[in-house]
């Protein structure tokens, strides 16, 4: 098993939100000291997208109460740095550039892993890439085409294939908010240590959809090339939510109700605040 290191990452609250910046290895981390400790992790993302929909659903906003929040978009650091936290490029964690690590991370750990979603043709190709890719992996997984409602037969029923393959690490990616929501009304049910929301990352491993250039990510600029990828299911998500989202913050931020900066607080500590 690899030595990585303790860590314990820091709880930020900010204009109405909240999130626990770390790089990949902080995650990494994260997932080895969870399964190590026999405890459980959930963690979700924030990205522009996903506080769009926090600020317009109170549902959504419960499942983020308790959970580990990563910043998927280079804009959640800029807010950071804008609130005068400390936060750094390399602690915007997107999934095109955490999933790989994350799965070498549980070959070499022999970390059982178990995918959920995107359409069985998709995340069979996904899961053979990964499989020739990393020999010696052990995952499984199920499609995202089943009753989701909380509680269902078939969600009982994709509940108890994930529990009975012993996952370590459980992926979820229905895509926000379907995804938390379904994570939030079956954690307790959930044996896997660590559960991610990962939304479409299977889509990339599959090549089902493009990856963009790596460098425009590090600039925040990935959504541009989504964008003009797909402009028909884009455009309102990366031309229209933002200037929506600004109002939320805006308010936010005059209200002065959220800047209370938890500047030395753990995730756990956090955690314990809020009754977890």
């Amino acid at each position: 098993m690899n030595d990585y290191s303790s860590n314990r990452l820091r709880d930020h609250r900010l204009l109405g939100f909240r999130v626990n910046p770390g790089t990949i290895d902080d995650y990494i981390s994260l997932v080895a000291d969870t399964v190590a400790g026999g405890r459980k992790e959930t963690v979700l993302y924030h990205n522009l997208h996903s506080l769009y929909s926090y600020f317009r659903s109170g549902e959504l906003r419960q499942c983020y109460e308790k959970a580990t929040i990563l910043a998927d978009g280079m804009p959640i650091v800029w807010l950071l740095k804008l609130m005068r936290f400390s936060a750094e490029r390399d602690q915007r964690v997107t999934y095109v550039d955490f999933i790989w690590p994350l799965l070498e991370a549980a070959r070499d750990n022999d970390w059982t892993v178990y995918h959920v979603g995107q359409h069985a043709s998709v995340q069979q190709k996904a899961l053979e890439e990964i499989k020739n890719r990393l020999p010696g992996i052990t995952i499984n997984g199920h499609d995202g085409y089943f009753d989701q409602s909380a509680g269902s037969a078939e969600s009982l029923q994709v509940v108890e294939q994930i529990n009975s393959s012993k996952t370590d690490v459980l992926l979820v990616g229905f895509g926000a908010p379907k995804q938390e929501i379904w994570i939030n009304a079956h954690r307790e049910k959930l044996d896997a240590a660590v559960v991610f929301s990962c939304g479409a990352c299977m889509e990339y491993v599959a090549g089902h959809v493009k990856t963009p250039p790596r460098w425009m990510g590090k600039l925040g600029l990935e959504w541009s090339y989504r964008l003009f990828e797909n402009p028909r299911r884009f455009a309102f998500r990366y031309l229209v939510e933002p200037v929506l989202l600004g109002a939320y913050l805006l308010r936010n931020l005059l209200s002065e109700r959220s800047i209370s900066p938890l500047r030395g607080q753990t995730t756990e500590e956090a955690k314990q605040r809020a009754g977890g």
